[in-house]
């Protein structure tokens, strides 16, 4: 007799997979490729839901959260980048503490719990004004949760600081940062990164930094972008470098899948690809889950791939649909269509009507 999960598997090549699922082993580089490659997103889906309900029932989790960029004037050249500006652009901008401290005090911002900030590479920007700026920020906004820097940022900062990554870290953390969020990964591979982000070419920089985040009890998120010019082999490759990691460390709270925005920025123009489609962001939803076995939470997130899909994404894998976010500029200056943030009441609704039961937490997955 077959286990029921094994019902809902139109693809035989799958039923190994499901195996190794059902008795919790760990899947490996190939089976990664075939979750790529089966046309069953169904069942992919249901193997990733198995896992999900194992781990966090119908548990959903959301952050009453704030995204501000602190500037966008950027040294390092994305091609997939609407947002970075070069100094003299009329769009570029770099902010103070104070600038940002009454940003933070209108009224659409009251009751955030999380100010998640990602930025250019602006190379007037140390040390000092960092700790200025977390200090600031602390004092005015005690209960705020501060998660800050890119991988690729920390090291860009601490470098032109003068400083070690080591040391550029401790200091922030002295002066108040507490967590870091996952983006700045993009694709590991070496050639894809040659390509779409000629600036920020060392996977092993992303990689090296998320270790001594982790080593110093920071933790950090972490992502993958997919939906460019990579292929099946380097998002497996890419996951399980992070797993990997993860074994070493422990350090990574949760892996969000970053969509591709295809509008304003060179690499859509210089290659002809398509907007992701539904069943593509499912479905790595879905693989996430299975590979990372080692990651708690999996995201799915609302802001890239939909409010609709985000619900759908529950059902494969994800069980938590991010935050509030207000005001995200990155992914919507690269052509995102969802709106710039949602209320509270609205995600709560977005989670029950998707047949869970919502959660507010704070960035550590403590939950109020």
């Amino acid at each position: 007799m077959p286990l029921p999960l094994h019902r809902h598997l139109s693809d035989e090549r799958l039923h190994p997979i499901c195996d190794k699922v059902l008795k919790g082993e760990r899947l490996s580089f190939d089976d990664g490729l075939l979750l790529y490659d089966t046309p069953d997103l169904t069942g992919l889906g249901a193997m990733a839901h198995h896992v999900r309900l194992q781990r966090h029932g119908r548990k959903a989790y959301y952050v009453v959260s704030r995204r501000l960029s602190y500037t966008n004037i950027c040294y390092t050249h994305c091609q997939f980048c609407a947002f970075q500006a070069k100094p003299g652009d009329p769009r570029a901008y770099a902010l103070s503490a104070e600038d940002i401290v009454k940003e933070l005090e209108k009224p659409e911002n009251a009751g955030i719990r999380e100010l998640h900030m990602t930025s250019g590479h602006n190379p007037k920007l140390k040390i000092d004004y960092f700790e200025n700026l977390f200090r600031t920020l602390k004092a005015r906004f005690p209960q705020l949760h501060l998660k800050v820097f890119t991988m690729i940022e920390m090291d860009y900062y601490a470098r032109i600081s003068g400083l070690s990554v080591e040391e550029f870290l401790s200091r922030c953390v002295a002066a108040g940062l507490e967590s870091c969020p996952g983006g700045g990964a993009e694709i590991f591979d070496s050639e894809i990164r040659e390509q779409i982000c000629v600036g920020k070419k060392e996977a092993d920089i992303w990689l090296r930094t998320a270790e001594i985040c982790h080593r110093q009890g920071i933790p950090t998120n972490c992502t993958m972008l997919y939906g460019h010019i990579e292929t099946p082999r380097h998002r497996v490759d890419h996951l399980l470098r992070l797993r990997e990691l993860q074994d070493r460390t422990g350090g990574f709270l949760a892996y969000i899948p970053l969509a591709y925005q295809i509008e304003d920025n060179e690499l859509s123009r210089t290659h002809i690809i398509h907007e992701t489609t539904g069943t593509q962001d499912l479905r790595e939803i879905a693989v996430a889950r299975l590979l990372l076995d080692n990651i708690p939470h999996i995201k799915a997130y609302w802001v890239m791939i939909s409010e609709g899909l985000a619900q759908i994404g529950l059902s494969y894998g994800a069980n938590d649909l991010d935050g509030t976010v207000i005001e995200e500029e990155i992914a919507h200056q690269a052509g995102a269509k969802t709106p710039q943030g949602l209320s509270k009441a609205h995600l709560e609704r977005l989670i029950r009507e998707a047949g869970f039961d919502p959660l507010e937490r704070d960035n550590l997955y403590r939950t109020y």
